[in-house]
């Protein structure tokens, strides 16, 4: 079953749904990349002095010691910003007194979620090492090896870095919004059993849009049921268990609807209607 979807005409049903979820979005995104940015430029700076050692060979070993550290500022970014993201449908579809954050969907994403964060770490070792054995296998002395490194550690001397931080925040961001509103949906539905209930599918309208994500514009579902995004089961937009391509930098939305209806009830405030 399928809703309204843009003709490419001009005319787009659900533009105010759309707009919503861009400006939730971008408040969102803000809020983690500065966590994630903070987090990941001191501890970028932590291991470029441990790893740099003047004339010494760098020892990229030291960046696995310095895991630790970066998985306490993991551990914060995921129970402080991406826990809030979370818990924003919740809150908004069934009132701030509903206990979120002790349903199991909760505790099992921000796992999730912790989980691809600490792996930054072994990224920027596989970096090093790879910028290490390339120099060696041309020849370079220790002078130049270090430069190699320091490039790989530096977040100011190229964009990796902040691009990276960006990227986290955008996929974290979707991926947080849309599961707390999919764990959101089907709590507001089982409070309502007598009403069967379908979640809609809402892609960013714009040439930054790939064309899967804009195939399924408008696809309509049973609430229980998964979308199917170029041909993968997705619970949500930004669905960590989808492939990368149809994940990362995701930015569409889901929207709530009583089977057959076409108005939306995605701000509706149950408890207090009761």
């Amino acid at each position: 079953m399928t809703g309204p979807a843009w003709d490419g005409q001009g005319t787009d049903p659900w533009l105010p749904q759309r707009l919503n979820a861009l400006i939730e979005a971008a408040e969102v995104e803000r809020s983690i990349r500065r966590a994630v940015w903070a987090a990941l430029s001191d501890w970028m700076v932590r291991a470029a002095r441990r790893v740099l050692r003047g004339s010494a060979p760098p020892d990229i070993d030291a960046i696995h010691a310095l895991a630790p550290l970066w998985r306490d500022a993991v551990g914060l970014i995921v129970q402080g910003e991406i826990k809030d993201a979370v818990g924003r449908s919740y809150v908004r579809l069934l009132g701030e007194e509903f206990a979120w954050d002790r349903r199991p969907f909760v505790t099992h994403y921000l796992a999730e979620a912790r989980n691809r964060l600490v792996r930054i770490p072994d990224e920027v070792y596989g970096l090093a090492a790879g910028q290490i054995s390339h120099g060696v296998n041309l020849g370079e002395g220790i002078p130049k090896l270090t430069a190699r490194v320091d490039d790989v550690l530096s977040t100011t001397e190229s964009e990796r870095w902040p691009n990276r931080a960006t990227t986290i925040a955008r996929t974290e961001t979707i991926g947080a919004l849309s599961a707390g509103r999919h764990d959101a949906f089907l709590a507001f539905a089982a409070e309502d059993p007598d009403t069967e209930y379908e979640h809609l599918w809402l892609a960013t309208e714009d040439g930054r849009t790939r064309p899967h994500h804009r195939d399924a514009d408008g696809q309509r579902v049973p609430l229980d049921q998964p979308f199917i995004v170029g041909g993968f089961e997705l619970r949500f937009p930004g669905d960590p268990l989808g492939p990368a391509q149809e994940v990362i930098n995701c930015r569409c939305a889901s929207l709530l609807l009583e089977k057959g209806e076409s108005v939306d009830v995605t701000d509706r405030q149950m408890r207090s209607r009761r």
